[in-house]
């Protein structure tokens, strides 16, 4: 199995139609608010997803057995989850985990960072996005990466200014469409990397 690589955008989509993918970003599909026949019949399909929100598969636990079958028999490496114990195991099986952290006061975003892994390839995602534009580089320093903006990014206004903060960003298909599109600010380029996550966060 490769190894994975995380996307600068993640296309979110609920499987039951097909979604673009916008150029110049590298980015991939997000499986969300599904159940577990749809994601193992798009998991099969000619065109896989890459990452799956974990919390949002009905019929699927985010445990350790959910994770093993999303992870190993449908092959997705990247998992959003807000169980750290899930994000771990995804990362021991290979893979990219990410905790979903919710951050609407300090206090909350301080204890969900305390039950953080902490280890290789788990990530942390903060919900929702748009906060990540308000964070000092202290509070950007001390998110285990790599880093992630999901949830509330309406529109590309608010979506532009989270590419200098975070390695990777959640998107409905319009706004990636309309980012893509939009090149004040943006590479010109025919692509942007994956993050290596084996590399250090600047």
């Amino acid at each position: 199995m490769p190894d994975a690589a995380l996307p600068r955008i993640l296309v979110a989509s609920d499987g039951r139609s097909a979604i673009p993918l916008p150029e110049p970003f590298l980015s991939a599909t997000l499986l969300r608010d599904l159940d577990l026949a749809t994601l193992a019949a798009v998991s099969g399909s000619a065109h896989p997803p890459q990452a799956v929100d974990l919390d949002g598969i009905e019929g699927l636990a985010a445990d350790h057995a959910g994770v093993r079958f999303v992870v190993e028999t449908l092959g997705i490496r990247v998992v959003l989850t807000r169980r750290p114990a899930a994000a771990a195991r995804v990362a021991e099986l290979g893979g990219i985990g990410l905790v979903r952290v919710f951050a609407f006061d300090s206090t909350g975003l301080a204890r969900a960072l305390e039950t953080h892994p902490r280890a290789p390839r788990v990530g942390t995602v903060i919900s929702p996005g748009p906060v990540l534009a308000h964070f000092t580089e202290d509070d950007l320093a001390a998110l285990p990466g790599p880093v992630g903006a999901y949830g509330l990014i309406s529109t590309v206004e608010l979506a532009r200014p989270l590419l200098d903060r975070a390695d990777m960003l959640v998107l409905r298909p319009e706004v990636a469409v309309a980012l893509s599109t939009s090149t004040a600010g943006l590479p010109s380029t025919a692509g942007l990397p994956t993050l290596d996550i084996g590399r250090e966060r600047s």
